[in-house]
């Protein structure tokens, strides 16, 4: 009995030592199955890890293809990579604990994905390697950026970026770390190729496009004659460019045109017109000073800076107007005066009501009154007309209690003593210089009823 337990306790004494001395053994080296990527460095310092690993990796050869066709066959250490793993190795073995170094056979323990930070390849070295096999980008397309285009149909739109066939030095570098590490050898340069720098989702790509759909979602009316007008939004795009710097600014000649095309649509200045006479119903009316227009202008660079305040605006445009009822689709209201030259009458309306009807005398043969939509421009009482009798060869100063002036050729219409009768044919023989010759009472009270921009409607 006691012959048994003495061998029973020299069989765990040298256990004991065994273990002990494996203690020892690997309180400076890694233990038994531990992998380093796709290296064993069991049993191995950190010294003979390192290099067991670079020369792994040096002895690696990458294929090339390009198109499912082999292009190059280039060997790692060519490459003169930078292998820092030492700090990584390290990490490793001081997580291991020589303590249990009797487990390890039995345990692998494998560490991956440690590379990816450790190993790298110089652009500069991969690009001669791959040059000394033919392989450069001097005949290959480079990428494409994506771009900010336009066109009258889509507006404003992202052109996608589009990849090339040059070749990623850093990429391709990224990939030979990547394909030692998996244990594989072969890399298709389709998948190294360089990408756009700018894509779609480029932060200045979507900026410009935010920017552009913040001007054009402005809603910009323009209340013109009656109308409300509500700029589309894909005519302020086309307004809209970018400078060097990718500053979003207007086109300041295109906002012009389109302000100019609504003045033409709208505006009254300078154009003939359609009007309900007394005596004679719808009757033409030739251009006179009496109209209204857009002030192109000014109406140009207020729109300009709306959109630039990038606020919701409903207003009317900048106008000028010699009449008093400016940016109206019917500027010449229910107070005018109409001077019908055919039947050598004249008629005062305030607020639809008749109150002047009376015969006149207008401009003699040769110097007949020019017809036309005007608006009273000058209004005197007490003064002298003067002038030269283009007839006669003569000045003449003549009193008068009241002038109304309606153009810019001195044509207006004042009291006329001289004259023995209105109406008819008198302005044949007897008729003015271009004026219109009134009765005192009717031009007295037509003078106490209007007002500078008054309409003064002329026409035969």
């Amino acid at each position: 009995m006691k012959k048994g337990l003495i061998i029973t306790g020299v069989t765990l004494l040298g256990l004991g030592v065994a273990y002990l001395t494996g203690v020892g053994y690997y309180s400076n080296r890694f233990v038994a199955n531990t992998t380093f990527g796709t290296v064993d460095i069991s049993n191995l310092t950190l010294v003979k890890a390192q290099e067991k690993l670079e020369a792994d990796l040096n002895e690696r050869e990458i294929v090339l293809t390009e198109n499912e066709v082999e292009v190059a066959r280039i060997k790692v250490s060519d490459l003169n990579g930078e292998y820092n793993t030492e700090s990584n190795l390290e990490s490793v073995y001081q997580s291991q604990d020589p303590i249990v170094w009797v487990t390890s056979y039995f345990e692998e323990e494998a560490f991956e994905d440690v590379l990816a930070d450790q190993v790298a390849f110089n652009a500069e070295n991969i690009k001669e390697v791959l040059a000394a096999n033919g392989i450069t980008n001097d005949n290959r397309e480079a990428a494409v950026n994506a771009t900010i285009d336009y066109s009258d149909e889509d507006g404003y739109f992202i052109e996608s970026g589009v990849k090339g066939t040059e070749i990623d030095y850093d990429k391709l570098g990224a990939s030979i770390v990547n394909t030692v590490e998996a244990n594989e050898n072969t890399i298709e340069l389709e998948d190294v190729y360089a990408e756009p720098t700018i894509d779609g989702e480029s932060e200045i790509v979507t900026s410009v496009m935010g920017t552009i759909e913040d001007f054009s979602d402005i809603q910009l009316t323009l209340q013109v004659a009656g109308n409300d007008i509500t700029i589309p939004q894909s005519t302020i795009e086309s307004w809209i460019y970018f400078d060097s710097n990718n500053e979003l600014l207007v086109d300041y000649d295109l906002v012009y045109e389109y302000v100019n095309s609504l003045n033409d649509e709208y505006a009254t200045y300078n154009k003939t017109r359609q009007f309900i006479s007394t005596l004679q119903g719808e009757v033409t009316v030739q251009p006179g000073i009496l109209g209204w227009g857009i002030d192109t202008e000014a109406e140009t660079q207020a729109i300009i800076d709306d959109l630039y305040a990038g606020v919701d605006v409903t207003r009317e445009p900048a106008v000028f107007s010699s009449g008093g009822n400016a940016n109206s689709d019917d500027e010449i209201g229910n107070t005018y005066i109409e001077i019908d030259l055919t039947y050598q009458m004249m008629y005062l309306y305030v607020d639809g009501e008749l109150v002047v009807g009376t015969d006149i005398v207008s401009g003699q043969l040769g110097a007949e009154t020019v017809p036309g939509a005007n608006a009273v421009n000058e209004m005197l009482s007490n003064t002298n007309l003067v002038g030269y009798n283009q007839f006669k060869k003569v000045e003449y100063s003549v009193p008068v209690s009241y002038w109304i002036r309606f153009d810019n050729n001195a044509q207006g219409i004042h009291d006329a003593s001289w004259q023995g009768s209105f109406g008819g044919s008198v302005w044949q023989y007897s008729g003015s210089l271009g004026c219109i010759n009134t009765p005192y009472w009717a031009v007295e009270t037509i003078y106490h009823n209007v007002s500078y921009g008054t309409p003064v409607l002329v026409f035969y």
